[in-house]
């Protein structure tokens, strides 16, 4: 057997469970060490596609580092309940004592897993917006000549900024009132 598919739906009290731990961790996510936080995912990062993980792990950490790139891009400015709460889920997949300790052999992960998507989930309209936000910088700058990399508060660039967190609002605010 080459390959088992293993599925499985989480239902509103286990999603109840993900949503406490993140409300915990938002409890104790200190500001002053945003730097520390962000740091600490980027070496998850790093340290866990060294260990070869699961493919269920791999598929979400470029999720996660998107997430993480949306942190420190200083163009985007998060909002601060935003990054508040990317801070927190941050907070508990570096814990690596969490629901289910990282150093447990193929299951690790696995609540990583589950709370990378969570917050994908959460976060859809905030990273869409990003996404959409990255892809205007590289074009523009481009077309003007310019590095993506060194583009700062251009005029042209801070406009759509706030159009694109604007949509971002709006659309959070019909899903929240929605949903």
């Amino acid at each position: 057997m080459a390959e088992l598919k293993i599925s499985f739906t989480l239902g509103e009290r286990d999603l109840r469970h993900f949503r406490r731990e993140i409300a915990r961790a938002m409890g104790s996510v200190d500001r002053a060490k945003e730097d520390q936080i962000t740091a600490a995912a980027v070496s998850l990062l790093t340290r866990v596609r060294a260990a070869g993980p699961p493919d269920y792990v791999r598929e979400r950490l470029d999720r996660l580092e998107r997430i993480v790139q949306m942190t420190y891009d200083a163009e985007w400015s998060l909002p601060i309940p935003v990054k508040t709460r990317i801070l927190a889920a941050l907070t508990y997949l570096t814990d690596p004592n969490d629901l289910i300790p990282d150093s447990v052999p193929g299951l690790g992960y696995l609540d990583d897993a589950i709370m990378i998507e969570l917050c994908v989930r959460e976060l859809k309209h905030e990273l869409e917006s990003y996404e959409d936000f990255c892809s205007f910088r590289t074009g523009e700058a481009s077309g003007r000549g310019l590095d993506p990399a060194t583009v700062g508060r251009a005029e042209w660039l801070e406009e759509r900024r706030l159009e694109l967190q604007e949509r971002m609002r709006r659309r959070r605010s019909s899903y929240n009132s929605s949903g």
